[in-house]
């Protein structure tokens, strides 16, 4: 009988840990995204260049905005804050 409660209630507990942990990884990236330092971008292009492009800004769109001329033709992905 007590292993068929620990059986049942073990999903609960292993699921409300990974939330934890992953509302955690989100709220981390939120705070990245608008905190100012060196972001990295992913530049998608159309003529087949991809690449990888970093820029200093006060937040993610500030630095977009600042990667506009050298990524002319591209659509930029934002990859995170990285470290100076």
């Amino acid at each position: 009988m007590k292993t068929a409660i620990i059986l049942m209630l073990s999903p609960a507990l292993l699921s409300s840990s990974a939330m934890a942990v992953t509302s955690d990884f989100t709220s981390s990236r939120r705070a990245d995204f608008y905190a100012a330092g060196k972001h990295q971008f992913y530049a998608w292009c159309a003529n087949g260049r991809d690449r990888i492009i970093r820029q200093d800004g006060v937040s993610a769109p500030d630095a977009q905005t600042k990667a506009a001329p050298v990524s002319a033709g591209c659509r930029l992905s934002w990859q995170g804050r990285i470290a100076s």
